[in-house]
């Protein structure tokens, strides 16, 4: 926190008027190179740096992407279960919401789905929220070739590939786009801090101009300080390592937590999804569960935890908990870990006769 606070001072001290006013080139320079070079290396993304433009973070971008690339009444893709960030952001620029059904491997479109051409597909597909599905290599070339049949472009939000636990990373859809549809978004506030409010979007060559121009008349960035603060916290190694911490302490965190689950877990009454990557842990409950029910149950006891029904758009068949640990330090867990366990335990007695 003070090496920040003092690279945040430097660059107000040293703030030329220019670094002062709003910005019309897409963010910060070098910052934008370090995003490009990060992304190049670790998500194997292939652009250029002028491809990056910084936002406010994913709503913005997701925000940006309807505007721009969609007419009233367009019809958008969206996951289901879905993120309800990306259904507010569609819902508010007005685009008609097509839910696809999300199974263990990620966005399932079938053949009623592609008569539903959309303009927009968006997908979680490094870690699919809230479910924890990875979307295989398969899926994500059907995804693209189903985007290329359709003329539509691709939102991928990337919101925490940056804590994956075990097993090899998992590249960006991005990464397999030949045909410049993806547009590819991420933030700095789940490695940083929340309210650090800054994000970027990655778009195609031929959308670059027509986004930088938007993002100026529409939102009239600025915070370069701050952008020229978070370049130098990356360029000096600082970034990395604050990853690398964060990712030991939020492996500790999760297996903290799935060990206070081991008792549903041993008797069949849930199952875990998503918990080699990202901040949460998606249990899934039988289908006779009212998963709502027990969140307002562990609410009583003082958790909160996020009913997997209460995402759903159109689908009636998923029971489950959402719960993230990002907040909960290693002592909370271990103390409510087991009030959660003995919450759900109590909600399905008969959950032996219908596992999940």
């Amino acid at each position: 926190v003070a090496l920040w606070q003092r690279l945040q001072n430097k660059h107000w001290r040293a703030a030329y008027p220019e670094m002062l006013d709003y910005n019309d080139s897409g963010g910060y320079g070098p910052l934008r190179r370090a995003v490009a070079d990060y992304l190049r290396v670790f998500r194997s993304v292939r652009l250029d740096a002028d491809q990056v433009l910084i936002t406010s973070g994913t709503q913005q971008s997701l925000e940006l992407c309807a505007h721009l690339l969609a007419d009233h009444g367009d019809t958008v893709w969206l996951e289901d279960p879905a993120y309800w960030g990306a259904v507010k952001a569609f819902t508010a620029t007005g685009l008609a919401i097509h839910p696809v059904a999300v199974d263990e491997e990620g966005i399932a479109p079938g053949e009623a789905d592609e008569r539903k051409p959309p303009r927009l597909i968006y997908v979680t597909p490094s870690h699919q929220y809230p479910t924890g599905a990875v979307m295989s290599l398969a899926r994500r070339q059907q995804l693209l070739a189903s985007a290329s049949r359709c003329n539509a472009w691709v939102l991928e939000d990337d919101y925490d590939s940056e804590f994956r636990f075990s097993g090899p990373p998992i590249s960006s859809l991005a990464g397999l786009d030949a045909e410049g549809r993806v547009l590819y978004m991420g933030t700095f506030s789940k490695v940083l801090y929340p309210g650090l409010k800054l994000g970027y979007l990655v778009v195609p060559k031929t959308l670059v101009h027509a986004f930088k121009q938007a993002h100026y008349d529409l939102n009239r960035p600025g915070q370069m300080p701050l952008q020229a603060a978070l370049a130098e916290f990356i360029e000096m190694g600082h970034f990395a390592s604050a990853l690398r911490r964060a990712r030991q302490t939020y492996a500790e965190r999760r297996q903290l937590l799935v060990d206070a689950l081991a008792p549903v877990l041993d008797k069949g009454l849930g199952r875990i999804h998503g918990a080699a990557q990202g901040l949460h842990l998606c249990l899934r409950l039988p289908a006779h569960a009212d998963d709502r029910a027990i969140a307002a149950q562990a609410a009583r006891e003082g958790l909160t935890v996020r009913p997997l029904s209460a995402y759903c758009l159109q689908r009636q068949d998923l029971r489950g908990l959402a719960i993230g640990y990002g907040y909960a330090a290693p002592e909370a867990i271990k103390r409510h870990g087991p009030v959660l366990a003995r919450v759900v335990q109590a909600a399905l007695p008969d959950g032996g006769q219908a596992r999940v």
